[in-house]
């Protein structure tokens, strides 16, 4: 989300509390929804007690709101950020609000239905299952708006929502069950209270961001038809995290899938600094090469200029690689071989640990594998992005599906599935970036028919891969529609030296210049 990276910057140059705010908030950001479940299922039995019958319904009901919440508000916090961020692009700030707002509102209610449900159906009482369908729409709509807040508000204020948040959950939740006698209802209330309070505070921070005058008129739907291969990606990515779990209670029968579900909760916090990094450099060095290059690319600069953008880019995608690797690389080492006293200390029990190892594994895949996914949005990849999360979600579930049927442990296959899908991930990114000259080039009108005597463009035809706001300027300004007279002299003083690109067939041969067509192309990079 464009705009939270000076904010960050600001931070890290702050000192070192600046830059553990910095990467703070990008381990809330990036890790959020599964953290949170996980601590809220590790510190149950801290806060209310061991050996209270009546409160184990209070497990089963936390993880079916979080896991509802997450597989369903999934594509939407994926369109909504990204019409938000186009609205940015495009300086309409005030064609924010009311779509957000309404955004917000669906999530709670297409995440509060199915959960309340799945509750039913797993046999909750109808009253836990009323407040564990609130807890998961306050939760799927918490979680859209931090999709959004992270790139409006500071990194303070999100961090200290989240902060705020988890602290009221927490102490409200072991006081209502506990001390007030509330049992299942009292806990679910409490944990619902801190989601609406770190809901709120971020609201008021994004509102405050915005202008006052907001367009009513505004609409988020047809962003859902646009990006509809982003929505299932983000779906199937977030199955992802969860099917494995389902494959092992189904193939490893009970106690098997026990181990591997208890395994799992523990292995996925050794994502968080590599996810924390991975956010920090995305939103900061990253993005600033990024907007580099399409401003290069939008205000005419010359072939040679571009190529040098995309190796640049190129560079940076490969700097993110080795750094996600490294730092993930790092933590799950030290994990793999602290594995025995660690699961002791954290009461895993002996069994869980050889699943332990392997999901150590898995996790550390997915951890790599994300940042590649982040980028597909960013070069607005959509079959491509959606083809990897579709590949992470068959790949974990059919190879842990296999290694259970031949007697391994599940969590064998979930590592062979991340790492298969991390892989293809990266190897998509690369293509993608190798092509990102080409495919924007081809976007633009920059033919220039000299045998017709007139500089009209020539006729284009929208890409599906194509960002439009980001098209629809450089199509504008290509147009000539009122940009600085010195920028079209600038323009014409190319295309008099044969410095300006013409049609697909001359680009892609990068053709000189050819009098029998009437098209002056630009001159390659050694001209």
């Amino acid at each position: 989300m464009a705009g939270i990276g000076w904010r960050l910057e600001r931070l890290i140059d702050a000192g070192f509390s600046g830059a553990v705010a910095a990467y703070a908030t990008g381990a809330a950001v990036m890790t959020l929804p599964w953290v949170l479940t996980t601590t809220v299922l590790m510190t149950l039995s801290a806060l209310i007690g061991a050996g209270r019958a009546d409160l184990a319904p209070a497990g089963p009901l936390v993880t079916t709101a979080f896991a509802v919440a997450m597989l369903v508000s999934g594509p939407i916090q994926i369109v909504t950020s990204r019409y938000v961020a186009d609205r940015l692009y495009e300086r309409r700030w005030h064609a924010i609000a009311a779509p957000l707002c309404r955004a917000i509102a669906t999530t709670f209610m297409v995440c509060a239905v199915p959960a309340a449900a799945v509750q039913l159906l797993s046999g909750l009482p109808p009253r836990s299952a009323l407040w564990g369908a609130a807890l998961s729409g306050a939760v799927g709509a918490q979680w859209t708006a931090l999709s959004v807040g992270n790139g409006l508000c500071a990194p303070t204020l999100v961090l200290g929502a989240v902060a705020a948040g988890a602290a009221l959950s927490f102490v409200a939740a072991a006081v209502l069950a506990t001390v007030a006698g509330l049992g299942v209802p009292g806990y679910a209330f409490g944990v619902l209270s801190g989601q609406v309070l770190t809901l709120v505070i971020l609201l008021a921070g994004i509102l405050r961001a915005l202008p006052e005058d907001s367009a009513e008129d505004a609409r988020l739907a047809p962003a859902f038809r646009d990006y509809a291969l982003l929505a299932l990606a983000g779906f199937a990515f977030n199955a992802s995290l969860w099917v494995d779990k389902l494959v092992a209670w189904t193939l490893a029968g009970r106690e098997g899938g026990a181990l591997h579900a208890a395994a799992s909760t523990i292995a996925w916090f050794s994502v968080i600094p590599c996810l924390a990094w991975v956010f920090v450099e995305l939103e900061t060095t990253f993005h600033r090469r990024f907007r580099a290059f399409f401003r290069d690319l939008e205000g005419g600069a010359t072939l040679a200029e571009l190529r040098r953008g995309v190796a640049r880019l190129d560079g940076e995608a490969r700097r993110l690689l080795h750094g996600a690797v490294t730092v993930q690389a790092a933590v799950t080492v030290f994990l793999e071989l602290a594995a025995d006293p660690w699961g002791r200390w954290l009461g895993l029990p002996p069994d869980a640990v050889p699943h332990y190892r392997w999901l150590l594994a898995a996790s550390a895949a997915l951890a790599i594998g994300l940042p590649g996914m982040i980028l597909l949005y960013y070069f607005d990849l959509r079959r491509d992005a959606c083809a990897s999360a579709l590949g992470f979600l068959l790949g974990v579930s059919i190879l842990s599906a296999a290694t259970s049927w031949l007697g391994l442990l599940p969590g064998v296959g979930t590592a062979l599935g991340c790492t298969m899908g991390a892989v293809l991930t990266w190897r998509r990114v690369f293509r993608g970036v190798a092509r990102v000259l080409e495919n924007s080039l081809l976007g633009q009108p920059l033919g220039v028919d000299h045998g017709r005597g007139d500089t009209e463009p020539a006729p284009r035809v929208d890409l599906a891969h194509e960002h439009q706001p980001r098209r629809k300027r450089a199509h504008a300004g290509r147009a000539r529609d009122g940009r600085a007279p010195e920028v079209h002299a600038a323009r014409d003083g190319r295309i008099a030296q044969g410095q300006h690109v013409a049609t697909r067939a001359e680009y892609a041969g990068l053709a000189r210049h050819d009098p029998s067509a009437g098209h002056v192309v630009e001159r390659d990079i050694d001209g």
